[in-house]
């Protein structure tokens, strides 16, 4: 089930990379918008563009490390944050579209469904060998993912 849901993430990441690389095109030929504006606009989509493919290619090629580290488990409560959030967004910040909605809160919901998973595989244990040996595990801390 982890691996399907994690396909399926890279997959719902997959056209938010797309429709962000159309959108530096579109932000380029702007022409209404002042050029520090325009420029602004480019460098944040640009920042989007490297996080959503980052997101998609850990979901595709990083699995074992996605699930079975602390890193992991704090890129998973980051890529649902950025979903969730942009979900809730969509009602405040754009002219409202049902698809973004929808598309951003499956894509969020994924990731928490995959956040809590691997919560509690590394609570029961599950993942203990697959990253670290007994003597290189994670330090218990209070409170951490």
């Amino acid at each position: 089930m982890t691996k399907v849901l994690l396909v399926i993430g890279g997959i719902l990441n997959s056209p938010f990379f797309l429709l962000h690389r159309v959108l530096s095109y579109q932000i380029h030929n702007l022409t209404q918008l002042a050029a520090g504006y325009r420029g602004l606009l480019q460098a944040l989509n640009v920042g989007g563009v490297l996080f959503i493919f980052f997101f998609a290619f850990v979901s595709f090629f990083c699995q074992k490390e996605l699930m079975g580290s602390r890193l992991g488990r704090v890129v998973l409560l980051l890529v649902s944050a950025l979903f969730l959030s942009r979900a809730a967004e969509e009602f405040f910040l754009f002219q409202f579209s049902p698809v973004i909605l929808v598309s951003c809160t499956l894509t969020g919901l994924i990731y928490v469904a995959l956040l809590v998973i691997a919560s509690r595989k590394r609570h029961s244990g599950e993942f203990a060998g697959t990253t670290a040996t007994t003597e290189e595990r994670e330090p218990e801390l209070v409170g951490h993912l």
